[in-house]
């Protein structure tokens, strides 16, 4: 099978969708069933993939399109495939016409993969001469609208629909994802399967870390800290983790803390928050920081926080469980089946619970050796797994409802 991958401007600020699409990329090398790869990515992406850009079973290509008439271009394709589905009438004129006016489209036609596999929410186009597979990590403006403007909640939920209408396959990593999609979205076609992602690697490419002394250096780092590798969007739930050294601070315990991850709008009202707690002193912000420093800072760490409200799958869950970190986490969505222990979990609401977790998670070596213990367990039930079938049976679904598609047309 040859599959077209489309990684083009997934860069680390993306966050988890940025590590999700390395452990694909990763599995689709080592799975013997794919003979060759279109690897489509960006120029700002040849220091990050550059390891994966001259692999044998990879044909490079280069889509990094940009300039006045390209945006123009794609900003009337998508309008009009926008018009077609909220119009809802027989006509296909406006479909025709994104189909006729997207430039993507007409690059992406001169390849001929058995399936492209986009790991976002979006394709950069639709309609092509093979099946698109999409990536759907979560539906959360529908359980937390308020993190979002309402112009975000429209974009969002256009999208979305349009992006499940056109697609021949999705495919989410967890079923609560599914559930959703099956639920709000009821009118698609395509069919939807749940494809764990294969974190039985690291996702870094480069195996190296900055050593714990240029970190400390570098970020003035204490002796003693906990972690949260979460970018600052009002859903990682910063606030808990503060309120919770709050409450440890008052009982005359003082905890430091260091959140790495790009800072986005909402910092500033995380920042606010650090004045009015007056924790400008214990906690560090660091904003985006290499795979190296990463990796360093996970092994330098005493513990991992996860307080977020909702998360369709948390990395820095399996990396502390990786590195052999002691991890809390909140019990929300996926994370409790990726731990599988309670005593390991909070209710993301109960900042008193946190802080209590997080003194023990310092201080108790029974439980710090519980953790260490039920993270080597869960780790290797997970890098025994074997994640390739899964995909390639949703790649060959989508394959079937393409050429299904295609005769009815």
């Amino acid at each position: 099978m040859t599959i077209g991958y489309y990684i083009s401007k997934i860069n680390a600020s993306d966050g988890g969708i940025y590590q999700y699409s390395v452990y694909i990329l990763k599995m689709l090398l080592s799975s013997n069933e794919i003979k060759k790869i279109y690897l489509f990515y960006s120029l700002n992406q040849k220091s990050t993939f550059g390891t994966f850009l001259n692999n044998s079973k990879v044909i490079p290509v280069l889509h990094d399109r940009s300039g006045r008439i390209y945006n123009y271009q794609k900003k009337l394709a998508e309008f009009f495939l926008t018009r077609y589905y909220l119009r809802q009438s027989n006509s296909t004129f406006a479909y025709k016409l994104y189909s006729f006016i997207n430039p993507d489209r007409r690059f992406l036609n001169r390849f001929k993969p058995d399936v492209l596999h986009v790991p976002r929410q979006h394709s950069p186009s639709y309609n092509l001469n093979y099946p698109v597979v999409v990536s759907m990590h979560d539906v959360q403006q529908l359980h937390y609208p308020e993190f979002f403007s309402p112009l975000e909640r429209i974009y969002r939920s256009i999208g979305y629909y349009t992006s499940l209408s056109e697609a021949s396959h999705v495919i989410v990593s967890y079923e609560h994802v599914k559930k959703d999609i099956k639920k709000y979205f009821k009118s698609i076609a395509a069919d939807v399967t749940v494809c764990a992602v294969p974190m039985n690697e690291d996702w870094t490419e480069i195996k190296a870390q900055t050593d714990s002394d240029l970190l400390k250096k570098k970020y003035n780092l204490p002796d003693k800290f906990i972690l949260t590798p979460a970018a600052t969007w009002e859903h990682k739930n910063h606030r808990a983790v503060l309120e919770a050294l709050s409450i440890l601070h008052h009982q005359g315990e003082k905890v430091f803390w260091v959140s790495t991850g790009n800072k986005t709008a909402y910092y500033s009202t995380i920042e606010e928050k650090i004045k009015e707690l007056g924790l400008e002193d214990q906690v560090i912000f660091t904003g985006l920081v290499s795979d190296a420093d990463l990796v360093g800072l996970f092994k330098m760490t005493s513990l991992v926080v996860i307080p977020t409200l909702y998360e369709a799958g948390s990395g820095p869950l399996f990396e502390a469980m990786r590195y052999q970190v002691p991890v809390i986490c909140s019990n929300i969505t996926s994370l409790p089946d990726t731990i599988r222990n309670d005593e390991f979990l909070f209710d993301p609401h109960n900042y008193k619970k946190i802080a209590e977790l997080i003194s023990v998670g310092l201080s108790d070596k029974n439980f710090i050796e519980r953790n260490k213990a039920n993270s080597l367990k869960r780790i290797t039930e997970l890098q025994n797994g074997d994640f390739a079938p899964a995909f390639l049976s949703a790649y060959q679904s989508a394959i079937e409802f393409h050429k299904n598609k295609s005769k009815s047309a």
